[in-house]
This record gives structure tokens, sequence and C-alpha cells, in this order.
């Protein structure tokens, strides 16, 4: 505990610092994960999956279609 904010309650105390309630980190986490999934190297991967990439030779698209 630091000294002098005994007295206060969590979200005071909080405030006073100036910290984000772990409500609000998870929040902005989550945020963070998202933007980085849709715009980030997460997209190109889920990208190269689908269309087929230069690593895989695009061969399991050639057996799946038949």
């Amino acid at each position: 505990m630091i000294q002098g904010l005994e007295h206060l309650c969590c979200e005071e105390r909080l405030r006073e610092l100036r910290l984000f309630s772990l409500e609000k980190r998870r929040l902005r986490g989550n945020l963070i994960v998202a933007f980085q999934y849709l715009k980030g190297p997460a997209r190109k991967l889920e990208r190269d999956f689908f269309q087929g990439s230069d690593r895989t030779g695009g061969q399991w698209l050639q057996t799946e279609r038949g």
C-alpha cells in the first residue's frame, strides 16, 4: 500500500495515481489484439492460408477442388 492513500477506496487510489482500472486495461488489450488481427501480420497469414501461399505451392487447394 502506498502511504497516504490507505483511507481512499480503490477507484480513488487509481484516479490519484492516474491509473486505469483492470476492466479498462482488459478492454484496451482486447482492442489492440483486434486491431492487430485486422491490420497486422495475422491478416496476411490468413490471406495466404486461404489463397494458398508459395510455401505450400497451393497443392492443398488443388486436392480440395478435385
